[in-house]
């Protein structure tokens, strides 16, 4: 083949006549297998017609023709991250980046595997890297602010994209990922704005239409949101963001039959991925299990494993051996579980299964679709006696007063649902002992407690959850805002008192003061969004009625 052909190839493929340039490239690799630059061209030829694995095997080649390329090992990147193959992609582009440090689109390639990867902090200096080499990239900016979203980094997300929309006004992804970001910042109306101003540039942006109803379900407004929703699905059906996102307003709204079955997109949304290991066993049916080993498996936050362990003696009950991976913290107080055989944490080698099934995913797989269908059997989790002990001289010291577990404070990723301690002394009460059950990062060593209020911090001889329970089974009342604590006491069958925003989160839903989950739990609500002042009020009345009749 002639120079004339590859440069007759070239125009094609400048042209977008992929197919032909392919042609044209195949041709001449049958005449010069090795040669590097047609490799290389028609490697991105591939990639451009979605050809994902022929593109990685081409580029292989073509990496191999000439490893000194930055260009091949970024296409190479580009190839593997279209597979989703966020290792391979990363350690391509880290090739590219070596070879070529002011290569800017490599910097954001990076940077765009490291966050897949979950490598946050990594990824942000990559795409800062990008933007400081080409800093009227709009796409850099957006990139670099979507990788700072991730890291919960909200504010400075928020001018990232903000960077990128004064280069762009009319860049659509842009706005609908700083309504994201102000959504997750609390900024309601301003995300509501920007959510808005996407579908104005495009109309069948089905992830605005998603983000769109995440902030009006926030701000309350569920049948704009559900309409949102749904408008979002008609536009794109399998998008599993909408799906999953569309659960949550489902299971708020107390349509648990359709929100279960919604809720199971989540192990096809990328952020969840991780999450999820891959088995050459298959997931479990829900059928009798007639004695064969299931292995469930805890997924996101400490509250959802506690909540969803309700549902293990009921696997246990269809026949099941309960092999149960959860997080370390959790690993001692989830082996009081009746049914359960085996619980293992972290990188513990897990034993030969047959079946296996993610914790969160038992109601639907059981087909308990309404939380009442599982009826209250009585607390199903329990703390150690001896453990107990210890805490001996802090119990003594209530001297007679009543004895309440406090936390005000939660993980900064959920806005608005965390409590300034000096918002709690109404609570306050001679006759009251209270006990500060926060993290130590979190708690009294950066707050000061009311004035008035008889507070100890427990949190020094609090290891893991195992320790927290057997310290609650000891107290008349826990007091927490909506975080793995409350869940933790309501598991425990203790007293509970639970303070929730006013959007709540979807196992709380709307109005009522009982949750089904909890018999011995009672929900305190905002009446008004941000304002704790009403329902503090409230909860100090009753500790009041509480406080008197136990005098009278």
């Amino acid at each position: 083949m002639t120079q004339a052909t590859l440069e007759l190839a070239r125009q094609h493929h400048a042209a977008g006549r992929l197919n032909e340039a392919k042609s044209l490239y195949r041709e001449m690799l049958a005449t010069e297998p090795g040669h590097p630059e047609t490799l290389g061209l028609l490697g991105l030829v591939n990639y451009q017609l979605s050809e994902w694995d022929d593109a990685v095997a081409v580029l292989r080649r073509a990496v191999s023709a000439d490893p000194k390329s930055p260009e091949f090992q970024f296409n190479l990147g580009l190839a593997l991250a279209a597979k989703e193959d966020w290792a391979e992609a990363s350690a391509a582009f880290h090739k590219s980046v070596d070879l070529r440090p002011d290569f800017a689109a490599a910097h954001n390639g990076l940077g765009n595997a490291l966050r897949n990867l979950r490598k946050f902090d990594e990824a942000i200096a990559a795409h800062e890297r990008a933007v400081a080499l080409q800093p009227d990239s709009c796409g850099y900016w957006s990139n670099l602010g979507i990788a700072l979203q991730s890291a919960d980094r909200y504010p400075q997300a928020i001018a990232a994209f903000g960077n990128s929309l004064s280069l762009k006004p009319d860049y659509a992804e842009a706005w609908c990922n700083l309504g994201n970001a102000l959504w997750r910042n609390g900024d309601l109306e301003k995300a509501a704005h920007a959510c808005r101003r996407a579908l104005a540039l495009r109309g069948d942006f089905a992830e605005a239409y998603s983000n769109l109803g995440n902030v009006l379900q926030s701000l309350g407004q569920y049948a704009a949101a559900r309409e949102a929703f749904e408008r979002g699905l008609h536009l794109q059906p399998e998008s599993a963001g909408l799906h999953y996102n569309f659960s949550m307003l489902l299971l708020l709204q107390g349509d648990f039959r359709r929100g279960w079955e919604e809720y199971e997109w989540r192990r096809r949304v990328p952020e969840f991925r991780p999450t999820f290991p891959r088995f050459e066993k298959p997931m479990w049916d829900g059928r009798e299990l007639g004695g064969r080993r299931i292995l469930i498996y805890t997924e996101q936050g400490f509250g959802d494993a506690i909540h969803f362990a309700r549902y293990l003696p009921a696997v246990a009950e269809r026949g099941g051996k309960i092999i149960l991976h959860c997080q370390s913290a959790l690993t001692r107080l989830f082996q009081s579980i009746a049914g359960v055989q085996t619980v293992l944490a972290g990188d513990q080698t897990v034993p030969e299964f047959d079946v296996y099934c993610p914790l969160l995913s038992l109601p639907h797989v059981l087909g308990i679709a309404r939380p009442e269908d599982l009826p209250w059997h009585g607390l199903y989790l329990h703390g150690d006696a001896a453990t107990g002990r210890k805490f001996r001289d802090l119990l003594n010291s209530a001297q007679g007063r009543l004895k309440i577990g406090l936390v005000w404070t939660g993980r900064g990723h959920l806005p608005g649902r965390s409590v300034p301690l000096g918002m709690l002394a109404p609570l306050a009460d001679d006759r009251a002992q209270f006990y500060s059950l926060q993290l130590e990062k979190e708690g009294l060593a950066f707050q000061s407690a009311p004035a008035g209020m008889n507070l100890i911090d427990a949190a020094p001889r609090l290891g893991d959850f195992a320790d927290t329970a057997a310290l609650m089974e000891q107290l008349d009342l826990i007091v927490s805002i909506d975080t793995a604590a409350a869940q933790l006491a309501g598991a425990l069958g203790r007293p509970v008192w639970t303070l929730l925003k006013f959007v709540p989160d979807w196992r709380w839903m709307l109005e009522r003061a009982d949750p089904p989950w909890y018999p011995t739990m009672r929900l305190f609500r905002q009446q008004t969004p941000g304002d704790w002042v009403a329902p503090v009020k409230d909860m100090a009345t009753e500790l009041r009625k509480l406080l008197d009749s136990r005098t009278s």
